[in-house]
């Protein structure tokens, strides 16, 4: 399987639509299935969330992909809502305070939406807690990490644990 820490390129603050073009590329390349695509994509999309030099890439990102995939995002059903909810959040930015709550809040959406995916089910209000909490202590990075590295039973007992700060 591919490695995810290209899709920590998007936190870096020299971040830029070329330097994504490549890493859509790599993923369209090295992917073994559309499935393993659609979850690398999947953690591309909570970077550009995260977003914390104002980057913007966001749509961009989900243009390349469209493009290099053909609806492939769109298609994809867990996805296609992240698509949608954050074309509608993007268009609704107000105050910063404002903005800061709706991103812990999308960053929690994402995640939980990811566990989903991982998981074959939507996750219980304790573990989506553990997630949002997880997200806060240790960074959306190391729980997306958990997320796509994890086997589901790993990943479970994963956050039913105490967290330790990384």
């Amino acid at each position: 399987m591919l490695h995810v820490e290209f899709c920590f390129a998007l936190l870096a603050r020299n971040a830029t639509a070329a330097a994504l073009r490549e890493i859509v590329a790599e993923i369209h390349a090295g992917a073994r299935t559309a499935e393993e695509r659609a979850e690398l994509y999947t953690a591309l999309l909570v970077m550009a969330t995260i977003d914390p030099w104002r980057h913007n890439l966001l749509k961009e990102l989900i243009m390349m992909v469209e493009d290099e995939e053909e609806g492939l995002l769109r298609r994809t059903p867990i996805i296609g809502e992240m698509i949608i909810e954050a074309e509608r959040r993007g268009e609704q930015r107000g105050e910063q305070r404002g903005v800061e709550r709706g991103e812990e809040k999308a960053i929690a959406e994402l995640l939980g939406r990811l566990f989903a995916r991982r998981i074959g089910r939507r996750p219980t209000a304790e573990e989506e807690r553990s997630i949002v909490e997880r997200a806060r202590v240790i960074g959306p990075g190391e729980v997306e990490d958990a997320l796509l590295d994890l086997e589901a039973e790993a990943l479970v007992r994963w956050l039913a644990e105490p967290i330790r700060p990384s």
